[in-house]
């Protein structure tokens, strides 16, 4: 980030305090962000928003439906929506009681809405950080990262006014977007004989990145696995009773979303998205370590 002037601090992660009215409770709307400095030189990005915040979303496989008839496109769009899906829930925090937050030395009491809405209002953007089992970024993120054409999240206007114009702007020329691409060329720009990860094979910082985050996810995947087949011994317990024939019992056989381990692991896997995703927000274009 400081490397494109985008701000010059470090990110600070699930700090409370942001929504003014609720200041005094644990609220903690980002699960990382970083403020913006006031727009005083040509390099600096023309955003009028005082924080950029990130709020992390593993899209696991439960909500990754199995792909229609029609091959990998059908499988690659039902992705890509589920990831969308993500994004979408973390604008809408809802308008129940149940999504409320009170102040108890003030008394006042906001829904998940309106909390989005004190955001918007204090020019700290929302940005939903979904993640695929295997690393694929939501829209929104590839927007911001890479400059991907965005999708829109079809908020419904009326049920969450706050949320419809957080998902709109997040996705506007209001925020900054295709920050990697601009940061190869500032890179290469002051230093054009220096490899950004100190090797020609990571010349600039969008590879960098990369391949860090990719080194990252086949990391946690395969120890993720390597987890799964020792807490789960000789496999999922059958569904039959004990008078049930074999024959009966082979179709019958639990699948393993319904073990205690595989419950285990998803839990253990989300953990270890978001700690790898908050290291990497922190320096996306900053230093030449994945860590500040």
């Amino acid at each position: 980030m400081p490397l494109i002037n985008l701000t010059n601090t470090k990110a600070k992660t699930e700090q409370t305090g942001l929504v003014r009215p609720l200041k005094n409770t644990n609220l903690r709307p980002f699960d990382t962000h970083f403020d913006l400095p006031p727009i005083s030189k040509d390099s600096h990005y023309r955003c009028k928003l005082r924080k950029i915040g990130f709020d992390i979303v593993h899209c696991n496989s439960d909500t990754c439906p199995p792909p229609s008839r029609g091959g990998s496109d059908a499988k690659s769009n039902n992705i890509i929506t589920s990831l969308l899906t993500a994004e979408k829930s973390k604008f809408q925090r809802g308008k129940s009681r149940n999504s409320a937050v009170t102040c108890k030395q003030s008394g006042i009491t906001l829904s998940g809405d309106e909390i989005i809405g004190q955001l918007f209002d204090s020019k700290a953007q929302l940005l939903p950080f979904a993640i695929s089992p295997l690393g694929l970024f939501g829209p929104t993120m590839n927007h911001f990262l890479y400059g991907v054409e965005p999708i829109p999240h079809h908020i419904d206007k009326n049920t969450f006014p706050h949320a419809y114009n957080m998902a709109k702007q997040s996705i506007s020329t209001a925020v900054p977007s295709d920050i990697l691409h601009r940061a190869n060329e500032v890179w290469r720009t002051q230093h054009p004989n220096k490899f950004f990860g100190g090797s020609y094979k990571s010349p600039d910082p969008l590879t960098y990145v990369t391949q860090q985050f990719g080194r990252e996810v086949c990391f946690t995947n395969g120890s993720s696995g390597l987890a799964a087949i020792s807490l789960l011994g000789r496999g999922p317990m059958p569904k039959s009773s004990p008078t049930t024939s074999i024959d009966d019992t082979l179709h019958q056989t639990t699948a393993c979303t319904y073990t205690e381990a595989f419950r285990r692991l998803n839990g253990e896997t989300s953990r270890a998205h978001t700690t790898t995703t908050n290291a990497g927000i922190a320096n996306v274009g900053g230093t030449q370590s994945i860590t500040t």
